[in-house]
């Protein structure tokens, strides 16, 4: 699990950050440039991670950013810069489910680069990695978009229910029932195949 991101609760109290929404909305480039350097690498993670490999990753993030700039002029800092951001990144990951686009994914695109196993554990080793990775997706793939990006927002980026509920857009007890009922489909998948039962095993042990 990464490390514990921003709440979603945390309002716009940061002079610096105030003044860069205010040049955002009035259309300063440099301001613009600095918003999207300053964000690009974690939507592209989160999307990535919610709607696995695909080769439209790169677009999904653009129309991220594209949707920011129509919305700055609805900004009222009531989250961060950054959990306002993730949110819009969230809504077009789950478009693009609902669309039920299939990916070709390749061993190239799976895991992410920050999840991928090191270089010295060997070739097979990271096939293994790759092949794990994969099954997991098409097990994620049976799943609702709804709950896919609870379960991983929950699960993978390590928000807890209340920040998944915001994020989302959805009342605590359907998030909590999101991501109780996608972890319980997930467990029941992987103990149907070979390679991932163990996982699903040691997964019970924990509990």
């Amino acid at each position: 699990m990464s490390s514990r991101p921003e709440s979603p609760e945390r309002g716009l109290h940061e002079p610096e950050e105030a003044a860069l929404v205010q040049a955002c909305r009035a259309g300063d480039a440099q301001a613009l440039e600095r918003f999207y350097r300053a964000h690009v690498d974690r939507v592209t993670r989160v999307i990535g991670r919610l709607v696995g490999p695909t080769p439209d990753l790169e677009d999904l993030v653009q129309a991220t950013f594209i949707e920011t700039l129509h919305s700055f002029a609805r900004f009222r800092g009531e989250a961060s810069l950054s959990t306002w951001v993730i949110r819009i990144g969230v809504h077009v990951a789950r478009h693009h489910l609902r669309r039920g686009v299939r990916r070709q994914a390749g061993l190239g695109l799976v895991p992410a680069a920050d999840d991928a196993t090191p270089a010295e554990a060997g070739a097979d080793a990271r096939l293994d990695d790759h092949r794990v990775a994969q099954r997991v997706h098409v097990l994620l793939d049976r799943l609702s978009p709804a709950k896919r990006i609870a379960f991983l927002l929950y699960v993978i980026e390590g928000y807890s229910v209340e920040e998944v509920a915001a994020l989302t857009g959805a009342g605590r007890a359907a998030t909590k029932s999101r991501i109780w009922f996608a972890r319980r489909e997930v467990l029941e998948l992987a103990r149907r195949d070979p390679l991932l039962r163990e996982l699903a095993a040691e997964d019970e042990e924990k509990k």
